[in-house]
């Protein structure tokens, strides 16, 4: 039932090493209950006062994205109402705020959105392998300020990925011929801004079709596919190749744009230890492609590529006395649990396979939420080669993905042709002028996307197993009152803490005034005035 709702034939769920998923029960979540929560409006409203004393304001749009965080997910800012078919019983969804940096359901939604979509309908059934690129610090700036810097660098490095293939297949990528007349690979990009330990790093991860795509043969016919050549298998002197190549094309770039000055340019090149690092090391072979529920499958290596900045689950705050968050502790993962130290970061238990940990005040956190919000209007995921949306050889490469696939081979089996038109005889007059319907294949139902990564399919009565259908969105005070009332749910907005003074080491003081001095206090010091008879 659930593979009919989602539009994907029923698989078994064996994974091959844990057997068959476990079935999950979906329930709503309740984001107030979460320690990021708790964190931002505990410390918003003295953060971003903070941060404008020490004239260091926060960016609109971070701040946009922390207020309508504090609103997702919450019944009291609107929800849709829901009823199951079978057994009447209602429920209620709450409205999300599709944020872009900060909410972890919508970025677990953007994720498993981008891998379904590119594993569905846009990367053909060939093997893909991962490049992951990472610069020096002294760059990394400007790959986060400057988009122009970000094209450059993907150019450069999807360029020289490309020789590889290319030279296996007797050609050369920089031959003057026409576009489609050359061999050219598929990749997505995903420009990450983030590293493991809530820090700062820009860095570059491509999933690369491992081989070239040629074009058809003069001659043949319009509609033959593009023959796939696949790369040989690639070496340490390949990956040092590639890095010392892009390493000497972006410094030239940086120099040529005047970002870097000649002596700077010059002596980044006379570094015995570059700052480059290239990793090709992850390949995804045909057999393990469209494995479900498996580590090694495309689609899980692309929800690594496009996951969020943080995982929810890592995080832990610790109370004062007061009841107050004083310390966030946020746990590495475990492949990252090094002996190493550094700001905000605490050696690795003694104890084997224990993780290493980042511990940071709340205002140091915010600080780093801040910085991994990306900038509005950039886009996180590009498309080259063959996959580039203006590229001709793109609609025969697509056709070739195993949702595309399955789309032509239904519409076969319903009578219909390629072109919309109907392929029997005059009973399917009807269909002659009727055109096939287009509908954008990146926007997958929410609770599709639920039930494809492993969980109940939401939409499925946990009484009965009928239907539930969307019956209407509430959105009016009044109403949302009257129903969470009779719900038992809260209908006033988990409290926003005012902004208070950054703390000290002896507690919170106040400033008094006499007519001689200016002194420190504590606030229970102070005489008590009754503000009536001013």
């Amino acid at each position: 039932m659930v593979a009919a709702l989602c539009g994907f034939p029923a698989r078994p769920r064996l994974r091959p090493h844990a057997g068959p998923a476990p079935r999950r029960r979906y329930e709503r979540r309740r984001p107030e209950k979460t320690p990021l929560h708790k964190i931002v409006s505990d410390n918003l409203e003295s953060w971003l006062e903070w941060r404008d004393q020490a004239e260091r304001p926060v960016p609109g749009y971070v701040e946009e994205e922390l207020r309508a965080y504090l609103e997702c997910g919450i019944l009291c800012f609107g929800f849709g109402r829901a009823l199951c078919t079978g057994c009447g019983q209602g429920f209620v969804i709450a409205f999300s705020c599709k944020g872009r940096g900060v909410c972890p359901s919508c970025n677990g939604r953007h994720m498993a959105q981008t891998a379904s979509h590119l594993v569905d309908h846009v990367i053909p059934t060939v093997p893909v392998r991962q490049w992951v690129i990472s610069v020096p610090k002294r760059l990394r700036g400007f790959l986060a300020d400057r988009p122009e810097a970000v094209s450059a660098l993907t150019k450069i490095f999807l360029a020289e990925i490309e020789r590889l293939p290319c030279a296996a297949a007797g050609a050369t990528p920089a031959a003057k011929t026409a576009t489609a007349a050359r061999p050219r690979l598929g990749a997505v990009s995903f420009l990450h801004r983030f590293g493991s330990a809530l820090n700062r790093h820009v860095h570059l991860h491509a999933c690369v079709t491992d081989g070239v795509f040629m074009p058809p043969a003069t001659g043949s016919a319009s509609d033959a596919p593009p023959a796939f050549l696949p790369a040989r298998p690639i070496t340490q002197s390949d990956l040092a190749a590639v890095t010392e190549r892009v390493r000497r094309r972006l410094i030239r770039w940086l120099k040529r744009t005047r970002l870097l000055d000649a002596e700077a340019a010059a002596d980044m090149l006379t570094w015995e230890n570059s700052g480059f690092s290239v990793d090709a090391s992850v390949r995804i072979a045909l057999i393990d492609r469209d494995v479900p529920s498996y580590f090694h499958s495309l689609e899980h290596l692309l929800r690594y590529c496009a996951r969020p900045p943080f995982a929810l689950e890592r995080l832990s705050v610790t109370r004062d006395a007061s009841g107050r968050i004083s310390r966030i502790r946020y746990a590495l993962p475990r492949h990252k649990a090094a002996t190493w130290v550094g700001p905000g970061r605490s050696r690795k238990s003694t104890r084997s396979g224990a993780n290493g940990v980042v511990e940071l005040s709340p205002f140091e956190f915010l600080d780093r939420l801040a910085d991994l919000v990306p900038p509005p209007r950039r886009h996180r995921n590009r498309y080259h080669g063959v996959l580039a949306p203006n590229h001709p050889l793109r609609p025969a490469v697509t056709a070739l993905a195993i949702g595309n696939i399955r789309k032509r081979q239904e519409a076969e089996a319903n009578g219909l042709a390629r072109d919309g038109n109907g392929t029997g005889g005059c009973c399917d007059a009807a269909h002659a002028h009727q055109k096939q319907r287009s509908h954008d294949t990146s926007r997958i139902a929410w609770a599709k996307l639920m039930a494809r990564m492993g969980e109940e399919f939401p939409l499925e009565c946990p009484n009965c197993g009928g239907d539930i259908r969307l019956i209407a969105f509430i959105t009016e005070p009044g109403p949302i009152r009257k129903i969470l009332t009779h719900l038992g749910e809260p209908i006033e907005p988990p409290p926003l803490a005012p902004a208070r003074g950054p703390p000290t080491e002896w507690g919170e003081l106040v400033q008094v005034h006499d007519d001689r001095e200016i002194f420190q206090a504590s606030p229970d010091e102070l005489p008590a005035i009754d503000i009536h008879s001013l």
